[in-house]
């Protein structure tokens, strides 16, 4: 992998996710600007194509010649820009995405402005993993809970722990690291500030904290997926979550959560395990007293869904926002 290419990578990598990326890069040298590649970058099934310019930048002189040739279409991926060049490239119109998160971009009705947080006690707790920051599991457990059951906020720290299936000194730090980030308010009365952040913070914490840890088996169920023996302790995840909520898509990928060890499960399902199978069975990640609602079924499908990247499964999950969260479309976290 060349410097370049890691550069677009990682860059890449931290877009929201409800945004497809797919990046060519030119094998060929070419001295002229934005040649170095095409992106391609896919929003709720509409496709939008720039000519790619990537490039370390340092000072406001390694930008003098892309801010002649910028054009709606063209676009830079570069390190991490400082408030001043980021603000250079806005005023000059150079579409950008950098490597510690930012992204500004405006063409054809397509506008994207992501801006992380800058060091504060929020940052400072975050997990980093391949330059990409992130929330750590037991925060993204908590945040699931307080979204699926709001008034979990006011109950006793050691309450909090076993709703949210998190230790009590995780309990602490994540009402911290929420609370800088003024998501919630811990006063006198606790209570929630901003849930429409919090809930498109969940999606993208969920893609990155929680889903690569889930594990669980895969398995081939060959019968219709309503044919899955369900129990009061299984709970249905992403694809099939957002058909009980809209009747709207057929489901192919199936995810489930259960509570009971996996192999009495697996017993139960009568079916072999398979890596490519089209059921996931994995363990619920969230504590026992946590009331079960329909906003709880969104929360899980929504952030399956994006997670997929799949332009079928994200228009679904904007149906779900709309019909059971209160929002139209994701919007981009914060951090």
């Amino acid at each position: 992998m060349t410097k370049q290419s890691g550069l677009a990578m990682n860059a890449l990598a931290l877009l929201p996710a409800h945004i497809k990326s797919d990046f060519a890069q030119n094998e060929t040298f070419n001295d002229n600007h934005f040649t170095d590649g095409e992106l391609y970058l896919t929003v709720s099934g509409a496709e939008y194509h720039f000519f790619v310019e990537v490039k370390t930048i340092h000072r406001k002189e390694s930008l003098s010649a892309l801010l002649v040739n910028a054009a709606p279409n063209t676009l830079l991926i570069c390190n991490r820009l400082t408030t001043y060049l980021a603000d250079m490239c806005t005023e000059n119109g150079l579409n950008f995405i950098d490597a510690a998160g930012n992204a500004r971009i405006n063409m054809d009705g397509f506008h994207l402005w992501v801006e992380p947080q800058k060091t504060n006690k929020l940052k400072k707790n975050l997990n980093v993993e391949n330059k990409s920051n992130k929330l750590g599991e037991g925060a993204v457990k908590l945040l699931f809970a307080l979204l699926s059951q709001p008034d979990v906020l006011n109950l006793s720290y050691r309450e909090i722990a076993e709703y949210a299936n998190i230790s009590l000194g995780m309990v602490s730090k994540g009402l911290g690291i929420l609370e800088a980030e003024s998501l919630i308010s811990l006063g006198d009365t606790r209570r929630i500030l901003d849930a429409e952040r919090m809930l498109n913070l969940w999606i993208d914490s969920y893609r990155l904290a929680i889903r690569p840890k889930l594990g669980g088996i895969r398995l081939q169920f060959e019968s219709e997926w309503q044919n899955v023996p369900m129990e009061e302790s299984d709970f249905w995840g992403g694809e099939a979550a957002a058909e009980r909520l809209t009747r709207y898509l057929h489901p192919k990928d199936l995810q489930l959560f259960t509570r009971q060890p996996l192999q009495k499960k697996l017993a139960q399902l009568k079916c072999r395990p398979n890596p490519e199978g089209n059921l996931w069975l994995v363990p619920a990640f969230w504590g026992s007293k946590l009331a079960w609602s329909d906003k709880s079924q969104a929360l899980l499908a929504v952030a399956e869904l994006e997670a997929s990247k799949d332009s079928r499964n994200i228009e679904v999950a904007r149906m779900i926002h709309e019909q059971y969260l209160g929002t139209k479309t994701p919007v981009e976290p914060c951090i």
